[in-house]
């Protein structure tokens, strides 16, 4: 299993409410659907606290993953990127380059979550969004790209490289989240198949890249947290520039879109404005001859009927 124990709101309200009831003490991360960037978020083990069933909010609630593994007593997890370029026969490709995203608070099993009495430490500690964690006075910034396992964002290849030095096996790892994504887009295959049939004329007309969060407990076991439709490419460091970058060069040769040559275009159209103005005075002066050809065959025709006598 690597998907928390998840109820949507308020269609399964009355099962969360008993799951709360049957384990308390156990907390749980309420997410309100179509919000980003960390708006919106609590954790709470009160069954008290749920959003009311005859409310307007939808709500995704997964099981908080409490005992997260942790680098150096901070909670972090990965965006692993992951394009899918058809669907029917379905093509998926993930990036070995991504992103490690730390918290700026050191992490304790507290009760306290974002958005209850914990306040802000709370919510810096629990989650790991950049957006979030960039308004901590406590935020260290990557300022340089090839020093990447350094601050609150690190690239992929400079966290695996501490969890082999800590005696981790990065690539088991990395094996499951290999894992994650394949049963994950399997999961939606028949919805998304069923759409692109209806929609995309042909299999090369689309593409998507898709933003999926992974968390590791302390058992070294990965946890699917959610999966971005559409994931930020916005670029606010060196380290930014240098993955995101690479990706949107990668992705674009992947699904064969060619780079703009500015030489061979202005080559081009240098050419085609040459034989165009060719064309153009061809046309005009076979214009000119037919009309005097008009002309001609008009007064030879009068002629001819001036010189012939009256019947």
């Amino acid at each position: 299993m690597f998907l928390p124990r998840t109820f949507i709101l308020p269609n399964e309200y009355q099962y969360l409410q008993q799951e709360m009831h049957a384990e308390p003490g156990k907390q749980w991360i309420f997410k309100p659907a179509a919000q980003a960037q960390g708006r919106g978020i609590f954790v709470t083990s009160k069954a008290s606290e749920i959003p009311q069933k005859n409310s307007n909010s939808n709500y995704v609630v997964s099981e908080y993953i409490s005992n997260p593994l942790l680098l150096n007593g901070y909670k972090f997890d990965m965006r692993i990127y992951v394009a899918i370029t058809c669907i029917n026969p379905l093509r998926i490709y993930i990036y070995e380059e991504g992103l490690a995203r730390f918290a700026t608070c050191k992490y304790t099993q507290s009760a306290n979550g974002p958005g209850t009495a914990g306040g802000n430490k709370s919510k810096y500690m629990h989650l790991t969004n950049y957006s979030v964690n960039k308004k901590n006075a406590a935020y260290q910034h990557n300022k340089h790209d090839i020093q990447d396992g350094e601050g609150n964002k690190w690239s992929l290849t400079a966290l695996r490289k501490l969890m082999r030095s800590l005696g981790l096996d990065d690539m088991a790892i990395w094996k499951q989240i290999e894992d994650i994504v394949i049963k994950t887009v399997i999961a939606g295959e028949p919805q998304i198949n069923q759409a692109c049939e209806q929609y995309v004329p042909t299999s090369n007309n689309c593409f998507e890249l898709f933003g999926f969060d992974i968390l590791i407990d302390e058992l070294q076991q990965c946890w699917l947290i959610e999966v971005n439709l559409s994931p930020s490419l916005g670029c606010d460091s060196p380290l930014d520039q240098k993955i995101k970058g690479n990706l949107v060069c990668d992705l674009f040769t992947l699904i064969g879109i060619q780079p703009f040559e500015y030489r061979k275009f202005s080559t081009a159209e240098q050419k085609y404005t040459k034989l165009n103005g060719m064309y153009s005075a061809n046309a005009a002066q076979g214009l000119k001859g037919a009309a005097k050809a008009s002309q001609s065959a008009a007064s030879n025709a009068y002629n001819q009927l001036s010189a012939k006598p009256p019947q």
